[in-house]
């Protein structure tokens, strides 16, 4: 802060020098010299300018950035049955984009949860995503299964929109893919058409 003074009187006022003609004292009086001094002793005015100095505060506010991660999992998972008897059930499942393919066999019990597959009816799934022609351009999002007789298919849809079917075939076992027959070779993964 900076502090200015100067010294102002008042216009037409005289100061006195003379110890003489002081007015506050009753025994220095002008009329007591002759009325040489003034008539009247003005004290000067002191004025005070004060000058600050501001400095200017700045907020600034920073935009926060935010990193989200989304994970979507538009398919990897269902499953679908068909009994086309009262003997069995076949079943397809979807686990993470890979199908299986099982059958459950139901003429002693119908509640059996036992899963077998493969020509001796082995425990447990057969993994369809191993046979030739599977897609690998684009992860499977659905599966489907139908059987009547001595077939089961079995479908899937792409993400990309693309179907395909396979021939398993289904006479007192499941058996993926359908076994060579004589000129007919061993099925596979095939797209259907036209494509939905």
């Amino acid at each position: 802060m900076a502090v200015a003074a100067g010294m102002t009187s008042q216009k037409g006022a005289v100061h006195a020098t003379d110890p003489h003609c002081d007015e506050t004292k009753p025994s220095h009086r002008s009329e007591d010299y002759g009325g040489d001094c003034p008539t009247k002793t003005v004290k000067p005015t002191v004025t005070v300018t004060k000058t600050v100095t501001a400095t200017p505060s700045v907020t600034a506010t920073v935009p926060a950035t935010a990193t989200v991660t989304a994970t979507a999992t538009a398919c990897g998972t269902g499953v679908d049955s068909s009994k086309p008897n009262g003997n069995e059930q076949f079943l397809a499942a979807l686990r993470n984009g890979v199908p299986f393919a099982g059958r459950r066999i139901t003429n002693t019990d119908p509640d059996n949860p036992n899963i077998v597959s493969g020509p001796a009816n082995d425990p447990g799934w057969t993994d369809l995503s191993t046979i030739a022609g599977f897609p690998t351009n684009s992860s499977v999002c659905g599966v489907s299964v139908d059987a009547q007789g001595s077939d089961a298919f079995y479908k899937i849809i792409t993400q990309g929109g693309t179907v395909y079917t396979l021939h398993c075939a289904a006479t007192n076992a499941l058996v993926c893919p359908a076994p060579a027959q004589g000129q007919q070779p061993a099925s596979q993964w095939v797209a259907v058409a036209p494509q939905p």
